[in-house]
């Protein structure tokens, strides 16, 4: 049965879903993947202080980590080192169950894309890993835009893709930052933290 807290409610003529957090539950293997990385970098990054920075990219994650400890790090050797040590721990990727449901509910029924501020080659990893990845026309992520959430940049750039006004759009993010990037961009939007067990945290890339 589907939870009637993400049912998208008409009209609308698209979905698009954040991907980790929201579609997929990857927070296990990105701090797994981000204390391996760091660790190689002289940095112990501890569960506490990790599991506090709940939906944090990539680059707000390591600026806050340099302000912390007042050391610079090499962003580039540190982001490509937690991307391999993610693609050794995908398979441990699970699919969120409820938001999953609503996505296979509507594949083909409307057109969906999949809006992410991680990194393309995390993203699409993760929804081939759960079996989602098929659902979807479009997937968007940071790569393709110069600003990332909470800009509106990664949502406008998934409504173009699928060719549908973004206020015809319904949205499903589990982050603050993210819900604010999908309204910015004129759209609804569904926060599925009400029906999931944790918040996550710290995309990969």
């Amino acid at each position: 049965m589907l939870d009637p807290r993400l049912h998208p409610v008409p009209p609308y003529s698209a979905l698009i879903f954040d991907c980790d957090g929201t579609l997929v539950d990857s927070a296990a293997a990105n701090e797994k993947a981000w204390q391996q990385a760091l660790a190689d970098h002289g940095v112990d990054l501890t569960p506490e202080w990790y599991q506090a920075r709940t939906g944090l990219s990539a680059d707000a994650l390591l600026t806050a980590l340099e302000t912390e400890t007042g050391e610079p790090l090499d962003r580039q050797a540190v982001r490509a080192a937690a991307l391999d040590a993610f693609a050794w721990l995908v398979d441990t990727v699970l699919p969120h169950a409820p938001v999953a449901a609503i996505a296979r509910a509507n594949h083909g029924r409307v057109p969906m894309a999949v809006a992410s501020g991680g990194a393309r080659v995390s993203v699409e990893a993760s929804l081939r890993t759960t079996g989602l990845h098929p659902l979807f026309a479009a997937i968007v992520t940071k790569d393709d835009v110069q600003h990332g959430k909470p800009a509106p940049d990664i949502y406008l750039l998934a409504a173009q893709r699928l060719g549908v006004r973004p206020a015809e759009c319904v949205a499903y993010e589990d982050t603050d930052e993210g819900v604010a990037a999908a309204l910015t961009a004129g759209m609804r939007v569904i926060d599925v933290r009400p029906a999931l067990p944790r918040p996550q945290a710290g995309l990969i890339g």
